[in-house]
């Protein structure tokens, strides 16, 4: 059947594999098993799994490691990953998540709970996926020039560059419908990127401050500033109580700013201590989630921003910020929390760019025009994207 779900196994106990076989193979599942964690590396690239699940104490290579390696692989930086173990620990199952697990079984267990499991990250899984628009068909190739008479010198032409079209934002419209199209759905991710002072902050705070006002629950990674100056912005230019609003568990910041200068400020609940850490970043969002009910257990959903990514990439090696961004993205999908992610311009290089753009469902560009703030959509994956820019000068200046 076309539409069988495809599961890869890896792991070393045999009983466990017919185990595995017997309960995934009478609901019509697609199971393909490796013994060990090297054989798992070498097998996976040619089966393109809807999920892969993983023993954690095995010969060679053990299940973090097979599962740090599969992160860092961008093909599978969003396959759902579930970890069986027989290590019942909390720093475990922690270590788990922090290397991209999704997931976690604690062995023995009856095979009616590991059905059940499979099932529920399958059905999330694939409520989470969205259709790629239909790609642009390609432009005509303009027609051959004529060849010139031999005996007429050629005239060089300077080719003018045409004027993109703009987009003037009207009064009162939701700068969001007009830049994607519709609605922004839930759980998606968003990648926004341009220059240094292009608008690009300043939308990722307007885009909470408006779910705020509906009623969502939201979060700010901060990494560019610190929480203290987002807070003056969101209730200043935008409206927004956001003292009362943490009050009611309703906006939560992470502080991964003041680490640097040394001071870290009493009242911030969710700070990084000490040098910045990815691990100890990601717990505290995990922590912070949590207290806004933003997990895949609730899915009370809301919204979050991430600002900005550059910071990372002075800090840590490439395969870390992916592995950083793919918890992120995953998270957010399974509690249909929909997440800006910044990133200025010249930050990495171009592979390293597409290898984030893969793990999102859209990419905003922005850009700043003859004082004009500018943005406009790259790719799309729920819906055709506009190919003019937008102006956002009166909103995102």
């Amino acid at each position: 059947m076309a539409d069988r779900k495809k599961i890869f196994i890896a792991d070393d106990d045999r009983f466990f594999r017919e185990l595995y076989q017997m309960v995934l193979g009478e609901e019509g599942y697609d199971v393909t098993f490796a013994i060990t964690g090297s054989e798992a590396v070498e097998k996976w690239p040619g089966n393109d799994p809807d999920l892969i699940i993983l023993d954690v104490l095995m010969p060679g290579l053990n299940g973090y490691e097979v599962c740090t390696k599969l992160r860092e692989m961008p093909d599978f930086a969003m396959t759902p990953i579930l970890m069986l173990t027989g290590l019942s620990a909390d720093d475990d199952k922690i270590k788990g998540y922090n290397v991209g697990a999704d997931d976690f079984l604690t062995k023995p267990f009856s095979p009616k709970v590991f059905r059940e499991r499979v099932k529920n990250i399958l059905d999330r899984s694939n409520a989470r996926k969205v259709v790629a628009a239909p790609a642009s068909a390609a432009a005509a190739p303009a027609p051959a020039a004529a060849t010139a008479p031999a005996e007429a010198p050629a005239v060089a032409s300077t080719p003018q560059k045409a004027a993109e079209p703009v987009r003037r934002l009207e009064p009162g419209a939701d700068v969001f419908q007009e830049l994607f199209g519709g609605p922004v759905p839930h759980g998606v991710n968003v990648l926004m990127t341009g220059s240094l002072g292009s608008g690009k902050s300043s939308l990722s705070r307007l885009f909470l401050a408006e779910g705020l006002k509906h009623g969502e629950k939201c979060m700010f990674i901060c990494l560019d500033e610190s929480p203290g100056r987002i807070r003056q912005t969101l209730t200043a230019k935008h409206g927004v109580d956001a003292a009362a609003l943490e009050a009611g568990a309703a906006l939560r910041f992470i502080d991964a700013y003041s680490w640097s200068g040394g001071r870290i400020p009493a009242e911030e609940p969710f700070a990084v201590k000490g040098a910045l850490d990815l691990s100890e970043l990601s717990s505290l969002v995990t922590e912070a989630a949590e207290e806004l009910e933003q997990t895949d257990s609730a899915k009370k959903g809301g919204r979050r921003a991430l600002d900005s990514l550059s910071s990372l990439f002075l800090k840590f090696d490439l395969p870390y910020i992916q592995r950083f961004i793919a918890y992120l993205a995953r998270s957010g999908q399974f509690a249909d929390v929909t997440t800006l992610f910044i990133i200025e311009q010249g930050t990495c290089d171009e592979q390293a760019l597409n290898n984030i753009k893969y793990l999102m469902d859209g990419v905003l560009e922005f850009k700043q025009d003859d004082q004009r703030f500018l943005a406009k959509v790259q790719s799309l994956k729920w819906a055709p994207a506009k190919p003019e820019w937008l102006d956002l000068t009166q909103r995102a200046g």
